[in-house]
């Protein structure tokens, strides 16, 4: 077909005059509603593309807006099918009843029956037998399409053209009629009938086949099977950049023409997209779908048509949801050069986060575990010497663990994805970020604080995710903790991998800030209450206002987790009315934030307000469908999931009842400072609701393991080393206070400035201040995921690890110096 086509069109530019002159006539008189004809290349690649190898393509995109395109519909590979249809109905949809494999052939079109042969140049009436079990097909998807939407595009008592089986399917209705059809284009003897056939009707599709697979790398030399498939590609790329050349000569003025890829066979790609004339000029293509330069979704496509053909969405059929009205634009650009080798680029990313990043979660987990369990054998003891440098080496080691991810997204500062190894230099980049920021938590002035390197990895945690959303997200594609183009899921606000990641950090990092100014100000219930619920307000506004992060699952399960610290920090006890109060406050916050994007789209239009649009118009119930079947698919994504709902259940029980448990070290870190079990607590809340009610489901949970578990355990070993005097007589966090006497109005000894809002202390247990493990003070925290440190007091009488001496300040300077 590629070949035909090209023979025919590099004779459509000296097409018949008189047909163009009316032609352009008619286009003046409704220059407002331009021509548009899409031609579609199914597996095209910016890495096809070169000004010497396919020069017609290279002109399109030097003179108009290029981006990739994210083609992904249902299934993992996008069939030329999946592609059509995807454009017919403006929504996600499959095109075979057969399962495709993540990698291999895909299935052939659909046939298409001509019912009327008038020639072989004119468009006549044809009929897809196999559309009506096509739509049939899609209904388990719930993604509502509409079927026969696009060739309504063409707009009321308009026509459009379909040339090529690809484009027949596209512009069927769903009785599977397709009023005006060509097999192919026309060839050079009939030059000028396929003028006509362009110009006739104000929509054109043209289908001009799908290429060859490229050949698969494999050893240092290539064998001939390779060489051959790799010329048939060529041939095919050629024969098609000619055919695009022909197009865009013979289109009438004023057309808007779009160059896409229609599938990714045989394996998952980024496409090609490619929108030339008026108001595309010189730049890159975006979508308020995705937000970023440069990046288009196939679902953007169907609803710009109706936008630049100035035509009205029909009356939907029952039960089905209009698409979002939208336009892609075009933003500036450099170099097409420069703008191609970043957008192969985007491609290369997302081939590194599909083939490793399963196993460096597995790798990942498994390496923490090893290292935590080393240090645990070669610093065994009691001896003081000895329990101070095991804390110390479990305090390096989380911190390190736990700035990992943070370190990933900070790769993203460098265009690694453009190099040599990219997947070598994405992961040492990010081991390299994570030491830096390890070596500056240890290093710091706030290192003898016992929140101080948790805290301060945290906070940079917070700061970089929250300064990337608010700046377009841009650190988090390609990361293993980011966002996937290739998922197509989302491309901009916080990711499903990021999102609990982002929750912990905001709550260890309100946690510090809290300890902080209660050590500034003993006994301030307010300072504490203000720095930390500065911290809760920025972390919710950015993770839900609809122009950065628009995270619905996220905000639900951040909001009753940061409310839970805040009403320790007050001394607020958590009655069963506040209590649910607190259950729905982030469905509120939500629903607050949806109605606002649905009545202000200019605050930044997110998928919030299209979900209310589809509330009050009755077609929500495929959404929800679709997010709760997601999150019940994630249990079995991968062979370690299940394992997860296991540790969060144990997790749950040690925060529970860490004294049952007979967890010494925690319950000795609890009796240290009542805020701790209640952070951890708030922290284990935000991520057991962020595994329910988001639709990643227990993903979000296991991304947020190698955070959360390494900087617990060197919170809950460094607090636990505190002196016994830090639990009895500071008021404040931590035991950073000075001890002695509280001063009047502060709380009972060993209160840490904050009232508990654990359960009731077990029957025998020591009363607070006694020196001894205390159950009761083992507020709401994590399990003791390293051996007991000798009992409490293991260290030297009175002093813990980087405690000062009895009458001294945590980190304070010795008399006659200056701190």
């Amino acid at each position: 077909m590629i070949a035909t086509a090209a023979v025919g069109l590099t004779a459509l530019a000296s097409g018949v005059v008189p047909a163009a002159a009316a032609a352009e006539s008619q286009g003046q008189a409704r220059a407002s509603a331009h021509p548009v004809i899409v031609i579609g290349i199914g597996g095209l690649r910016w890495s096809d593309i070169t000004a010497a190898t396919t020069p017609a393509i290279w002109r399109l995109a030097g003179t108009g807006a290029a981006g990739t395109l994210a083609t992904t519909t249902i299934g993992p590979v996008t069939c030329p099918a999946d592609a059509w249809l995807t454009l017919n109905s403006g929504a996600r949809a499959s095109g075979s009843s057969e399962q495709v494999p993540t990698s291999g052939p895909c299935p052939g079109l659909p046939s298409v029956e001509r019912l009327v042969l008038l020639s072989h140049t004119a468009a006549g009436p044809a009929r897809i037998p196999a559309m009506p079990g096509l739509i049939q097909l899609n209904r388990p998807f719930s993604y509502s399409p509409w079927w026969g939407l696009l060739g309504s595009a063409a707009g009321a008592g308009r026509c459009a053209t379909a040339i090529g089986p690809g484009a027949a399917l596209a512009l069927a209705n769903p009785a599977g009629d397709v009023p005006h059809y060509l097999p192919a284009l026309p060839s050079a003897s009939r030059s000028a009938s396929g003028l006509t056939v362009l110009r006739q009707c104000p929509l054109t599709v043209i289908d001009l086949g799908a290429l060859p697979p490229p050949a698969a790398a494999s050893g240092s030399r290539p064998r001939a099977s390779a060489i051959q498939t790799q010329a048939s590609r060529a041939v095919a790329l050629s024969a098609a950049d000619r055919a695009v050349g022909g197009i865009v000569a013979a289109a009438p003025p004023g057309a808007i023409v779009v160059l896409a890829s229609t599938g990714d066979e045989p394996g998952p790609h980024l496409g090609v997209v490619v929108v030339n004339g008026p108001g595309y000029r010189n730049g890159l293509l975006t979508s308020t779908s995705t937000r970023q330069p440069g990046v288009v979704v196939i679902t953007d496509l169907t609803p710009s048509i109706f936008s630049w053909r100035h035509a009205r969405f029909p009356a939907p059929p029952a039960g089905t949801a209009a698409p979002t009205a939208l336009t892609l634009t075009a933003v500036g650009r450099g170099s097409l050069a420069a703008a191609v080798k970043a957008m192969i680029g985007q491609d290369t990313a997302d081939q590194v986060y599909r083939s490793i990043v399963g196993w460096f979660f597995l790798f990942y987990g498994v390496a923490e575990a090893v290292l935590f369990a080393l240090i645990a054998l070669a610093l065994r003891g009691g001896g003081a010497q000895r329990v101070r440098r095991r804390v110390a080496w479990y305090s390096a080691a989380a911190v390190f663990t736990g700035a990992v991810p943070v370190g990933t997204f900070l790769a993203g500062l460098l265009p690694w994805e453009q190099w040599p190894h990219p997947g070598l230099l994405l992961y040492g980049l990010g081991f390299a970020w994570a030491a830096v920021i390890a070596v500056v938590a240890m290093a710091g002035p706030w290192r003898r604080d016992p929140f101080g390197p948790p805290g301060f990895t945290a906070a940079v945690t917070l700061a970089v995710i929250a300064i990337d959303v608010m700046t377009g997200s841009r650190l988090q594609i390609g990361a293993p903790f980011g966002l996937s183009l290739l998922e197509a899921g989302r491309f901009y606000g916080v990711g499903n991998n990021a999102v609990c990641i982002y929750a912990t950090a905001g709550i260890l990092t309100a946690t510090w800030a809290a300890a902080a100014a209660l050590r500034r100000r003993p006994g301030s219930r307010r300072a504490a209450l203000t720095a930390a619920g500065g911290v809760a307000v920025a972390s919710v506004v950015v993770l839900g206002w609809p122009g950065f992060g628009a995270k619905v699952g996220g905000t639900i399960a951040l909001v009753p987790a940061f409310l839970v610290l805040l009403a320790a920090i007050a001394e607020v006890r958590i009655t069963p009315r506040r209590g649910l109060i607190i259950g729905v406050s982030g469905i509120a916050l939500v629903s607050a934030f949806a109605v606002l994007d649905y009545l202000v789209p200019a605050i930044g239009a997110s998928h919030l307000g299209t979900f209310v649009g589809q509330v009050l118009h009755g077609h929500a119930g495929g959404t929800l469908h679709r997010k709760v079947s997601s999150n019940l698919q994630s249990l079995t994504k991968t062979w370690y999931t299940p394992v997860v709902p296991v540790v969060a259940v144990v997790t749950g029980l040690m925060l529970a009842w860490p004294s049952r448990l007979r967890l010494r070290t925690f319950v000795a870190a609890c009796s240290r400072s009542a805020l701790l079990r209640t952070s951890l607590f708030a922290v284990w809340l935000a991520v057991v609701l962020g595994w329910l009610v988001d639709d990643s489901g227990v993903s979000a949970a296991a991304s947020a393991l190698p955070i959360a578990l390494p900087l617990a355990i060197a919170l809950v070993v460094r607090v636990a080393q505190l002196p016994a005097e830090c639990g009895a007589g500071a008021v404040t966090v931590g035991g950073q206070g000075q001890a002695g006497p509280p001063p009047t109005g502060a709380q009972p000894r060993g209160s840490g400035g904050v009232r508990p809002s654990g359960p009731p202390p077990p029957a025998g247990a020591q009363p607070p201040g006694s020196g001894r493990s205390d159950p009761a003070r083992a507020g709401l925290g994590v399990a003791d995921a390293v051996p007991a440190e000798g009992g409490v007091d293991a260290a030297a009488p009175g002093r813990g690890v980087d405690a000062a001496p009895p009458g001294r300040r945590i980190g304070a300077s010795p008399p006659g110096r200056a701190g």
